[in-house]
């Protein structure tokens, strides 16, 4: 139902009313309720993850999988981080920072995290003028600091992966003590009664409210005086309508500034021409089809409707294995079989680029979803803009040497691409000594949010510690992926990146969990969600027959 102004209105008095109380909430009181919402969030994961999966028309039962790791699951363990960093107000530990390379470890924090993901490592990074003093100090600096005006954040949920509109709620509750207004998006509206029943503890004092609503409905709420601050997770188009009222002309992107019609503070995550670096190495047969499948996951997960779903392939130019990769990663392609075009328009612009005859299907031609490959040359649109929808692009480079490769790819990226969210590496033994000074270069010098090194970027939105967001420093009328940062369950106060690390190879007998090629992924995040909510043996013994079954 599309609510009135006069709904819209009242709800937002409301929220004023009872924003001063949220402020100076109990952290006690905070806390429980962030305990029962978890407990909501258990009661409800199987069918939110069922519904979820049915609405995008779900074609293999392996694939709900995404929607419980992706919803259920990715709240709890964000909302455990929270309850965590409320709780400690002891400083950072020293021993985990690096002032070398600016950087403090953030994961894994727990044993269980050793033995449930024991390839997976993460850091932020810090700008290079800051001390371990200074990020300390400021280190959730509006819980820590009584300085703050009661704040209405308006949150406008994304409408792919269902967790985002939950996790973007809950950081600004947290980190700004901001009483939030949800408004969902007409694609995922259908989660609406579920949201609903989850924040029950806030929306019961006043302290949150949750919408469905069009276009028109938006338009007023971001113009709306009752709000300090609005969240968009969407794409730059949005943003630019709000902030501008339509979408900028290319030389309006090239001004130093340009006059805003919307001057409220925005905060935004807005996509990304993601690129998946393949840094030349001496692959095995194994290797190549790992990473081959790798990507093809990073391509296909949500049906390719994530802000980060792998779009540019960076090859190595008559690197050896440069045509067995591009034939592997055709070939699982091919495997999946095929997904659903569930977001709007999407049908259409496979059509559309299906019509330019620069396009492989790689899938059988039946399917209701083509799976595309084309050489980037030949769509060079598709270097600024995302494509939002099954299509993976290939560019290949020259380079004389590791090291030239490493720099040109680097540049490649940072300069060509549209957008700096995130970035992945895939570098073959990046600790041993010949590949730890290249690798220090790729976590250095690539300019995104998240750089993931030998594992999708995604992970990094999984990992409630590490802050998730585009590159600092993007300009109001280029906004690229955005401003701001979510996640971030350390209140960090000024990350500048967060990095992931994974092995090359996890295991040659069987794929991750989030590969779209292993069939258990439904079962394994069943487990593993109840088991993170509760933390009961019988769960974890249940978690682990699953990965083995």
């Amino acid at each position: 139902m599309n609510p009135s102004k006069i709904d819209i209105d009242r709800n937002v008095s409301k929220l004023r009313v009872n924003s001063a109380e949220f402020l100076n909430l109990e952290k006690s009181t905070l806390i429980s309720m962030l305990e029962e919402t978890i407990e909501n969030i258990t009661s409800i994961a199987y069918y939110w993850a069922t519904l979820a999966s049915e609405k995008k028309g779900t074609l293999t039962k392996s694939k709900e999988g995404e929607e419980w790791i992706g919803g259920p699951f990715a709240c709890i363990y964000a909302i455990q981080y929270f309850i965590e960093s409320i709780l400690n107000e002891e400083d950072l530990d020293i021993s985990k920072f690096d002032d070398s390379t600016k950087s403090y470890k953030v994961f894994p924090t727990k044993n269980i995290e050793k033995l449930l993901f024991p390839f997976l490592e993460g850091e932020v990074k810090f700008g290079k003028n800051l001390s371990f003093e200074q990020i300390n100090e400021y280190r959730g600096f509006a819980n820590r600091f009584q300085n703050n005006k009661p704040k209405i954040t308006l949150v406008l949920g994304a409408g792919n992966v269902s967790s985002i509109p939950v996790l973007d709620a809950l950081f600004h509750m947290i980190a700004n003590k901001s009483v939030i207004y949800l408004k969902l998006n007409p694609v995922n509206d259908y989660l609406l009664p579920i949201f609903t029943q989850i924040f029950e503890p806030f929306i019961a004092r006043g302290f949150m409210v949750i919408s469905e609503g069009d276009m028109k409905a938006s338009q007023y709420l971001t113009e709306h005086d009752g709000f300090q601050h609005t969240h968009l997770t969407g794409s730059n188009f949005t943003y630019e309508n709000i902030v501008y009222g339509r979408v900028l002309s290319d030389k309006e992107r090239n001004l130093k500034m340009l006059p805003k019609i919307n001057k409220k503070p925005i905060t935004s995550e807005l996509g990304n021409v993601t690129p998946v670096i393949v840094h030349p190495g001496n692959w095995s047969r194994s290797e190549i089809r790992h990473q081959a499948k790798k990507i093809v996951t990073a391509k296909l997960n949500n049906s390719g409707f994530n802000c980060i779903a792998a779009q540019v392939v960076v090859l190595p130019k008559d690197w050896k294995h440069t045509n067995k990769l591009k034939k592997d990663i055709k070939y699982y392609l091919q495997k999946v079989g095929d997904t659903t075009s569930y977001y709007p328009g999407a049908s259409e612009k496979l059509s559309e680029l299906m019509d330019t005859n620069n396009y492989e299907q790689i899938n059988d031609l039946s399917c209701n979803t083509p799976f595309l490959v084309a050489d980037l040359n030949l769509e060079k649109e598709y270097a600024n803009q995302e494509v939002w929808s099954t299509a993976l692009f290939f560019k290949e480079i020259p380079y004389s040497s590791y090291e030239d490769f490493c720099t040109k790819s680097i540049n490649y990226v940072n300069n060509d691409l549209w957008g700096n969210l995130g970035a992945t590496v895939l570098i073959k033994n990046h600790k041993k000594r010949n590949n730890v000074g290249i690798l220090n270069t790729y976590v250095e010098d690539l300019n995104y949010g998240t750089v993931a090194i030998n594992e999708w970027s995604a992970l990094g939105f999984v990992i409630p510690t590490l802050p998730w967001g585009g590159y600092p420093g993007n300009k109001d009328n280029d906004i690229q992926s955005g401003q701001g940062y979510v996640h971030n369950s350390l209140l960090f106060e000024s990350p500048q990146k967060g990095v992931v690390y994974s092995k090359f190879r996890l295991s040659p007998l069987i794929d991750p969990p989030w590969f779209v090629t292993n069939k258990k992924a439904h079962r394994i995040f069943k487990h593993l969600t109840y088991y993170q909510a509760t933390k009961s043996k019988i769960n974890l013994i249940k978690l682990i027959f699953s990965t083995l079954i």
